[in-house]
């Protein structure tokens, strides 16, 4: 895994709350990589809010 490199994306898991707004609260929880050979992305998830539902979403990394 391309671990040095920055992620293609980053994974985003639903908290189970709601924001002012009554919008779902996500938390960043890990990141992806594309393979070195072939199609497809490792995924590494460093940890999950209490209250996860299972629901996770893969989106670019913002620029700093």
């Amino acid at each position: 895994m391309a671990q040095g490199n920055r992620p293609i994306y980053n994974v985003r898991a639903k908290t189970g709350r709601k924001d002012g707004e009554g919008k779902d609260i996500f938390m960043t929880v890990g990141a992806a990589w594309p393979f070195e050979r072939g199609d497809g992305l490792n995924v590494r998830i460093n940890s999950l809010p209490i209250g996860f539902d299972g629901q996770l979403m893969l989106v670019p990394p913002k620029d700093d």
